[in-house]
């Protein structure tokens, strides 16, 4: 503000000075040729001092104006390093932190690896576990079949009769007698051709329980295995055969195995024979029947399945007992899993 004033007040000055020298050259006619010369001179030095000073009042605000520009500057430069100073704080507050997640993030990463380790490790002894619990079922299944197999054997030359009350054999004197008196009654034909001579004789179970309604089966080993079978085909084909006219049965004598697989078939046999497929059981366990003018042989019921989902007609025959008998293993596994 006083450099304005200043300025103004020079400006008046100006102003005065102006018309003092139109004054001066109104009466300068009147001057001497030195007199106008010391005027002149008076002059330029005058101008001269007025623009010295007006170049030292422009400088002079101007280097003012500028320090106070570079002031302003040098604090908002001041105020920048500061908010610098606390960013780089942060930062680096950031950056630990960013060290310390990085370090649990590895440190996380090398127990996941142990444990995925420790997993695979685990997943392979399962592995094996199960190949050996596989194989070990699997030898136990060759076990079973084996000893099955050489019960079979052991039982093959042995009929079983059913039906005969007990202590008939007494009133025959003896099971030889009872057995020649089932085939004079049954097979006259067998009697004239065959000897039959049996090697051991005996009701199962060996003690009699006196509460069951039914007399206990009689096993008859005979001595010759094609006698046997003779016996077997003439009942097969006779169908119906009695003792003093009480109807009995005669059967091969199988392993409780055996029976059991034989068994297994009674659902399917029957729907198979409502349906007029002619199916019989072979030994020890093997179903056939007649589909298509051929003769089909199954030993398991899996194989069964497999050929009826490719014959729509069996199918449509079967699926309903396969599925009954399905879910009645399903039922009973259930029923004999142990609860953990």
């Amino acid at each position: 503000m006083s450099s304005i004033k200043k300025q103004g007040r020079k400006g008046v000055q100006t102003m005065k000075d102006s018309l003092n020298i139109q004054e001066d050259l109104e009466s300068a006619e009147k001057w001497s040729y030195k007199e106008l010369k010391e005027y002149l001179r008076q002059m330029e030095w005058n101008l001269k001092e007025d623009t010295r000073q007006q170049i030292q009042t422009v400088k002079e605000h101007f280097e003012n104006e500028l320090h106070r520009q570079i002031k302003e500057e040098v604090k908002h430069l001041y105020q920048e390093i500061e908010i610098i100073k606390k960013n780089k704080t942060i930062i680096l507050e950031m950056k630990e932190t960013i060290n310390q997640i990085k370090n649990s993030i590895e440190s996380i990463t090398n127990r996941v690896e142990q444990v995925e380790a420790r997993t695979s490790d685990n997943e392979d002894k399962i592995y094996h576990l199960e190949k050996s619990l596989a194989n070990s079922e699997r030898l136990v299944k060759n076990h079973e079949k084996n000893i099955q197999e050489i019960w079979d054997n052991i039982k093959k030359p042995n009929l079983r009769v059913i039906g005969i009350e007990e202590g008939t054999e007494i009133q025959t004197k003896g099971m030889s007698n009872l057995l020649k008196e089932i085939i004079t009654e049954n097979f006259p034909e067998i009697k004239k051709e065959t000897d039959i001579q049996i090697v051991d004789a005996y009701r199962t179970p060996s003690t009699q329980n006196h509460s069951r309604p039914t007399p206990r089966h009689i096993v008859m080993k005979i001595s010759n295995i094609q006698n046997k079978e003779k016996i077997l085909k003439a009942t097969r084909e006779r169908r119906q055969i009695t003792f003093r006219g009480k109807p009995i049965r005669l059967t091969t004598d199988f392993s409780s195995q055996t029976l059991k697989a034989r068994r297994s078939w009674n659902n399917v046999f029957q729907t198979l024979k409502d349906n007029g497929c002619q199916p019989r059981i072979l030994y020890p366990a093997k179903l056939s029947f007649r589909y298509d003018n051929e003769i089909k042989i199954f030993h398991d019921k899996q194989k069964l399945k497999e050929f009826a989902a490719r014959k729509p007609a069996l199918q449509s025959i079967l699926s309903k007992t396969l599925h009954e008998e399905e879910m009645k293993n399903n039922n009973q596994n259930h029923q004999w899993e142990v609860p953990l």
